[in-house]
């Protein structure tokens, strides 16, 4: 895989550039490294849908891909998906199985929510490496119908985000300057309104007022002595005076202009004494390279061309470096993507009564026409007041939000045949995010990753915690069990500061985990486990709700949600039959025996000596040994085997015979040295009790056990089915307002799939909503609509 490759790579190799080396290929060098060294993943979470009512179910699939060229990703298995209140507060969590950069999950949402806009956002362990802001984050609205709509309004002084952003970073003093800005409500939606530039002595320097979406731009030359000021006057008669940024006494800016025939024209000016020394432009397009120029200055100022038709798809990053390779300005540009997939979709009837089958027809083909498969999701709910189609999809977000700071109003219309080339440029102007740090470039010092990507499975971390003073931490070996019919278990070493890891492939549990050393060596010890899911947040603001008045749409929608989960409440959250590998840690044993098909003997001991041939039952000096036979040496090994009861470690074998093997439905035998990971064990007994519950086995009090939520399991979509005359006449009411939630689609090698699903009893219009990526990196979708009546 491309991306474990980088990794690999990254982690082996230093591309550092000779101090000899000329500026461009020292800068184009140093950048290469840094990518190497830092691979990148996006996630995107296609949501069924943008607003629920409490008691409703949250249906999502997550695309991860890798940054560079949104191709699906297998460095992660596992994914952290969270809901966040306004105050950013983790309302629901959920950790979800990647498969090849896919994975599906849901939230059930309880009656205890409130009313409001909430953030879902997700991550892999790896992307907690670049901080929250590279997280994927979108806004859900949620509508308690329970709670009065007055208590969540809002009430008060109409509050409006204004700002203010000069091109390329900086106003430097008599350099003329282009300064975008923005005003946007309480909503997150820009608003119209008038603003005026002044002096600080009251001056008027410019009249401006935004061209789409409450983001514009004015051109000024600033100077120094001279603070500047813009008043704003607000839609609903407010006015407000937002301070520019102080204007700097030498430095560089930059101006960018889109000129005739395709090209893109550069800028570059400075007061700094240059004359005669070259400036740099390193532009790429998500870590791809794409230009790196060179110009002298000459009277403060140089011109640079690029060919729009270079740049990749999407946002391009421009930075200017000055001969020192000291990066001094910079910004973003937008080039409408052109590298889709062509979803088309249809289905069988443009309407249809209720209880009647619907037949979707799909197609996926790349912009020339030739088929191309794809991965792909699909929703189909009722379009009403209270949900309309989403803004967000994954072209957008992996092509343009993604790659931004803030939030973007309405990110489909700059994909859209209306998109204007002045609404584009003023969003890049009013936007800026630096996945990276031009001065680690610099520096080029190998980073240290505090998180490791799970390319096997969740990792659970956390400290070992010695009980006195003076106890030793590092070097300690540590077991980690999950009671259960599946057993799973596994080890690991402190580090020289007592942190421990342990890998789980499979660890789909929801319930207690069980952590501890061996008591009877190294006792003395407790644990405490971290949480996978990190506390820092990026500095997106979330809009507050603007519709949350009840209305006939919420109550109709409550009404039916309540009816579903009064009828079919055990359908709704019927967990998928796909489960997880259900062998053991160490895969097949040597022996295996079900002990109802023996005789039933009272004691372990018995059982042992009766018919487990590969046992050896020893009491040397009055305490219990089960040395196992080493198959290879074809004799017993001298040392204690791994002895676990439904997974857990006892390593007092005194007590483990002291079992009643009436409660041990099987007994498994390895009969040969099994390593893992940094310890090994001279053969492994395996005991099962019928519920895997461990039935009254007394754990040592020394041992840690935590309630740990593992991988989810995922719920099945209910979806009815109403093929003949007996079930469309049967009386079960059926109020779906979600016809289909399809989250594992697949068109074929000639890019088509088929698909079918039943209406239900609420009439209406509907949306069929679909969303794909194709193997090459092509994300895609598309929405139709079709009637019930």
């Amino acid at each position: 895989m491309r991306q474990l490759f980088l990794f690999i790579c990254g982690a082996l190799l230093s591309a550092a550039a000779s101090s000899q080396a000329p500026p461009t290929q020292w800068i184009e060098s140093r950048f290469n490294s840094w990518q190497q060294n830092n691979f990148q993943e996006k996630i995107y979470v296609h949501t069924d849908k943008a607003a629920y009512l409490t008691g409703e179910i949250c249906w999502f699939k997550m695309y991860n891909v890798d940054g560079y060229n949104h191709q699906p990703a297998g460095l992660s298995k596992v994914a952290y998906v969270e809901m966040l209140d306004k105050n950013n507060r983790p309302v629901l969590q959920a950790k979800i199985a990647l498969e090849k950069g896919f994975g599906d999950g849901s939230l059930y949402l309880p009656a205890t929510m409130l009313t409001g806009n909430y953030k879902i956002r997700a991550y892999t362990n790896w992307m907690k490496n670049y901080g929250a802001d590279c997280f994927f984050e979108k806004t859900v609205s949620i509508i308690n119908p329970q709670k009065s709509a007055e208590e969540s309004k809002y009430s008060g002084r109409e509050l409006y985000d204004v700002g203010f952003f000069p091109e390329g970073g900086y106003l430097v003093n008599g350099l003329e300057s282009k300064v975008g800005f923005k005003v946007n409500n309480r909503f997150g939606k820009g608003v119209p309104f008038e603003g005026l530039l002044l002096t600080n002595q009251g001056d008027t320097i410019a009249h401006f007022k935004p061209a789409r979406f409450g983001m514009g731009s004015f051109i000024f030359t600033p100077w120094t002595g001279t603070q500047y000021k813009a008043l704003i006057k607000l839609p609903d008669g407010q006015q407000q005076i937002v301070m520019l940024p102080v204007t700097k006494e030498t430095g560089y800016n930059m101006r960018l202009e889109r000129a005739a025939h395709g090209e893109i024209q550069i800028k570059v000016q400075t007061t700094e004494p240059a004359n005669g020394y070259p400036v740099f432009l390193f532009v790429h397009t998500r870590y791809a390279v794409k230009k790196m120029l060179s110009s002298i200055l000459e009277k403060g100022e140089t011109d640079f061309s690029i060919p729009d038709s270079v740049l990749g798809d999407g946002i391009s990053q421009l930075t200017v470096f000055n001969s020192a390779q000291q990066p001094v300005c910079e910004r973003l540009y937008f080039k409408k993507p052109l590298q889709k997939i062509q979803i088309t979709a249809s289905t069988d009837q443009a309407s249809a009564g209720i209880r009647k089958r619907i037949r979707v027809g799909v197609s996926s083909a790349k912009e020339s026409g030739e088929a191309v498969s794809a991965n792909m999701s699909m929703a189909v709910y009722k379009i009403d007041s209270l949900i309309t189609t989403d803004e967000c999809s994954i072209s957008n977000y992996l092509l343009l939000s993604a790659d931004v700071a803030g939030t973007i109003e309405s990110p489909g219309y700059y994909f859209s045949d209306n998109e204007d080339i002045v609404a584009a440029d003023n969003l890049m102007l009013t936007q800026g995010w630096r996945k990276f740090k031009w001065n680690q470039l610099a520096e080029n010092k190998k980073q240290l990753f505090q998180f490791l990507p799970e390319v096997y499975g969740h990792i659970v971390t956390g400290k070992i915690v010695p009980s006195r003073a003076g106890l030793p931490v590092k070097e300690i070996a540590a077991y980690l069990t999950v009671p259960g019919l599946i057993t799973q278990f596994q080890t690991a070493i402190t580090d020289s500061i007592g942190n421990i890891k342990f890998d789980m492939k499979n660890l789909y549990s929801d319930g207690d985990i069980i952590v501890q050393t061996n008591n009877e060596k190294d006792s003395g010890y407790r644990f405490e486990i971290d949480t996978p899911f990190i506390d820092t947040y990026s500095g997106k603001k979330l809009a507050d709700l603007s519709h949350m008045d009840r209305n006939d749409a919420v109550l109709k929608r409550y009404i039916s949600t309540q009816v579903q989960n009064a009828y079919v409440y055990n359908q709704l959250n019927r967990s998928s039959a796909k489960l997880p590998d259900t062998t053991a840690f160490y895969s097949r044993p040597n022996a295996s025996y079900l002990l109802d098909n023996y005789v039933r003997f009272t004691t372990l001991e018995e059982v042992f000596r009766e018919y487990v041939l590969e046992v050896n039952v020893r009491k040397p000096g009055g305490k219990f040994s089960l040395p196992v036979m080493n198959t290879g040496g074809q004799a017993y090994f001298l040392t204690q085997p791994l002895v676990l009861l439904d997974g857990l470690p006892v390593f007092n074998i005194d007590k483990i015979m002291s079992y009643d093997p009436l409660k041990i439905r099987k007994l498994d035998v390895l009969t040969s040295k099994y390593f893992l990971r940094d310890n090994s064990f001279t053969g492994i007994i395996n005991l099962t009790t019928y519920k895997g519950d461990l039935d009254g086995f007394e754990i040592d009090p020394r041992a840690t056990i935590i309630n740990y939520e593992g991988l989810q399991l995922q719920r099945e979509f209910y979806s009815p089915v109403y093929a003949t005359s007996a079930q469309q006449q049967s009386r079960m009411p059926d109020f779906r307002s979600l016809l289909l939630w399809s989250p594992e689609l697949k068109t074929d090698s000639k890019g088509k799939l088929q698909t079918t699903f039943y209406t239900s009893d609420v009439k209406g219009k509907y949306a069929i909503v679909i969303e794909g990526l194709s193997n090459d990196g092509r994300p895609g979708e598309q929405t139709i609509y079709f009637d019930v009546n």
